[in-house]
């Protein structure tokens, strides 16, 4: 019986609930406030924030598992909380360039939004908590917001296949924004 491709084996790596950090990773990108420029409404308040340290916003690592007969991905990313004025940390958001691939995400500690977005008119935000679960139809944008005072650790599956447009996302953003009003987070049309 001949050998199988060593990519059709199976693989482990171990994720610490708590902190979000996995033990292997296929590549480990981080998005600072400089990486953001067209996701956060208040411009003053993102370049006083690049000028200040350009904080880091989050990190993902993202692991693919190409093999002989599939092509699975999975990202882990951490959000960390803060704000860009009154604005909560979020992800970049992006919708899929393939309109068939889906995406399953698992927060797994923190709270915040998921933010969706047909990118034409229609608009949903899931309150997320430790355990919520959200199946992400393919014509979906999507972005998460950290609104908690710890970081949000979610994951990401889907298929590699389905590629990431952020571009679109960055030209027409999304239609509501979440930020702080009175001490608490609130969703608001986007100005």
């Amino acid at each position: 019986m001949p050998k199988q491709p060593e990519s059709d084996y199976p693989v482990s790596f171990d994720l610490n609930f708590v902190t979000g950090q996995v033990t292997c990773s296929g590549e480990k990108i981080q998005r600072r406030a400089s990486d953001m420029q067209s996701a956060f409404y208040d411009r003053q308040a993102l370049q006083e924030a690049i000028l200040g340290g350009d904080p880091l916003i989050y990190e993902f690592y993202n692991n693919k598992f190409i093999t002989s007969t599939s092509d699975m991905s999975i990202a882990i990313t951490r959000l960390f909380p803060g704000k860009i004025g009154d604005e909560y940390y979020m992800t970049k958001g992006h919708l899929h360039e393939r309109n068939d691939q889906p995406e399953m995400y698992i927060c797994v500690q923190g709270s915040g939004y998921l933010l969706l977005d047909t990118l034409d008119g229609e608009f949903r935000a899931e309150a997320w908590q430790p355990g919520t679960i959200t199946h992400i139809p393919a014509i979906w944008a999507h972005r998460v917001a950290n609104t908690g005072s710890d970081v949000l650790v979610y994951i990401g599956i889907f298929h590699a296949a389905a590629g990431h447009n952020y571009a679109l996302v960055e030209e027409k953003g999304f239609a509501q924004v979440v930020v702080e009003r009175e001490g608490k987070a609130c969703l608001l049309p986007h100005p």
